[in-house]
């Protein structure tokens, strides 16, 4: 039976700084680039959306109305997601790379995209309702108490990492496979992570410390950390996928 031996944390991220030696300025662009994108289309429907809160207290339908405006946006803007993994694969196999790869979902595969970004998107909303939900009832004068707000966050955090663990694998598949379907993707993605789940997660949880010194710098050491993070997503892929064979 072959026994297959899969890279270290540690190595992944040396790896990841390997492969972005001499390339980081390009990847802090894109990174930036999506996010400026992002935040000035969400603060410009923000400002053109009715306000849902006003002296005679929340108005429910112009919340809900936001609330999915929101959702849809999110969806939409998500498609730049499989752009921005095809950008840092192409770097960590010496493929061609460029700023245009942002807009790659949108060019190609864009159904697929929008089905995957839809799925997260929806799947962090059905994970956050009981939070809002909580929150909205204290905001409109509710006696819910601080603990059971923050348990309800807790817990749909928790939802979601879950949810995301088995789905992460997704738009890099669509890369890998654009014949298949999206349910052959997710089915795929569920498969291939159900023994990879918590490597991700300790992946994920080793930037612990870099986010909380980049959330001290004002936000501006996010330039660096998630251009390092997106790196490491796609050695981790790529080492998932092509792991090496143990010798006896």
């Amino acid at each position: 039976m072959k026994r297959y031996r899969y890279k270290k944390c540690y190595e992944l991220k040396n790896m990841a700084k390997d492969k972005l030696s001499g390339k980081y300025a390009s990847a802090v662009l894109i990174c930036f680039l999506s996010f400026q994108i992002q935040y000035t289309l969400t603060l410009y429907a923000s400002a053109l959306l009715p306000v849902a809160q006003s002296s005679e207290g929340i108005s429910v339908p112009i919340y809900i109305f936001r609330w999915l405006f929101s959702l849809a946006l999110d969806c939409v803007l998500g498609v730049m997601n499989l752009g921005i993994d095809l950008f840092f694969l192409n770097i960590a196999c010496g493929r061609r790379y460029w700023l245009g790869n942002l807009f790659y979902g949108f060019r190609h595969d864009s159904s697929k995209a929008l089905t995957i970004s839809g799925i997260y998107t929806l799947t962090g909303a059905v994970c956050r309702l009981p939070f809002l939900y909580l929150l909205y009832a204290y905001q409109s004068g509710g006696t819910e108490p601080a603990a059971a707000i923050a348990l309800a966050a807790v817990i749909g955090i928790c939802a979601y990492l879950a949810v995301s663990a088995c789905m992460f694998l997704s738009f890099y598949l669509v890369l890998d496979f654009p014949d298949r379907s999206v349910r052959e993707i997710l089915v795929l993605s569920f498969r291939i992570m159900k023994g990879q789940k918590k490597r991700w997660l300790y992946t994920m949880c080793s930037f612990l410390p870099m986010i909380i010194l980049c959330i001290c710098t004002l936000g501006i050491g996010f330039l660096w950390l998630i251009p390092y993070m997106q790196m490491t997503c796609a050695c981790l892929f790529l080492d998932i996928m092509n792991p090496k064979e143990e010798t006896a």
